[in-house]
């Protein structure tokens, strides 16, 4: 599937499944794939992750010439002010708040892609 810009888009999840797929089962994919990834101690492994951000901030503005940072507006996992933290700590980044929860990729998957390809694509407002 092609966007307005011409740029190729992943086809809606209705479209690729001819129009009669089973949102409860893709739901069930979707969480037992979430609760994998925090298998043995992956989760503690990304509190760890988390938490040194503060000292590895510094480093990762050297590395990166431009950050985008997406955050759900009303994600009760990693509230806005981690995002804003973030950002304001990043001489090159680029907030995007997008009016969804914690899964904001699933949740407004339209906005999320955009947001994405526009940072790829160096495409920022």
């Amino acid at each position: 599937m092609v966007d307005g810009r011409g740029q190729r888009v992943e086809e809606p999840l209705d479209r690729r499944h001819g129009g009669g797929h089973d949102r409860g089962r893709d739901t069930d994919d979707i969480r037992a794939d979430y609760l994998a990834c925090y298998d043995g101690d992956r989760f503690a492994e990304s509190m760890r992750y988390a938490r040194r951000y503060p000292e590895e901030l510094p480093v990762l503005a050297g590395l990166l010439p431009q950050i985008t940072v997406i955050n759900g507006r009303h994600d009760r996992v990693v509230p806005l002010a981690n995002a804003e933290f973030l950002d304001e700590r990043q001489p090159t980044s680029r907030l995007v708040i997008i009016d969804a929860g914690h899964f904001v990729w699933e949740e407004a998957r339209a906005k999320y892609a955009s947001a994405v390809l526009d940072s790829i694509t160096g495409n920022w407002p």
